[in-house]
């Protein structure tokens, strides 16, 4: 079995497609259940994969209006993506955000970066 770890779970609909597909996941801290990304430092070497989306919101089209209407945007993290997956050491990680978002980069990985609509 593929043992999975996501992050930026969320309502986890990107963990049910890949549960779907037979994959065993782990669902890391979540903002929306009071998790703290900053603080969690998973085991080294335990996950075969990582999944995630970081917030979008930033790198969003609808990111000015977000501000016009007086509301800050949700941080970059992207980055803790990044360390996550470097301190996880997977052999495989996908993430998923907006046309919009920097692609991570992870030492030691080879990075494929599609446009999907």
């Amino acid at each position: 079995m593929t043992l999975v770890l996501s992050l930026f779970p969320g309502i986890g609909l990107l963990d049910r497609a890949f549960e779907e597909e037979g994959f065993c996941v782990v669902r890391g801290p979540d903002l929306l259940w009071g998790g703290d990304i900053y603080r969690f430092h998973p085991p080294h070497g335990r996950f075969d994969g990582v999944i995630g989306g970081s917030p979008c919101q930033r790198f969003s089209r609808l990111a000015a209006l977000i501000q016009a209407n007086g509301y800050e945007l949700a941080p970059d993290l992207v980055p803790e993506f990044e360390r996550v997956v470097g301190e996880a050491a997977p052999t495989w990680w996908l993430h998923e955000n907006v046309r919009g978002a920097p692609i991570p980069a992870v030492r030691g990985y080879a990075v494929h970066a599609p446009i999907v609509n």
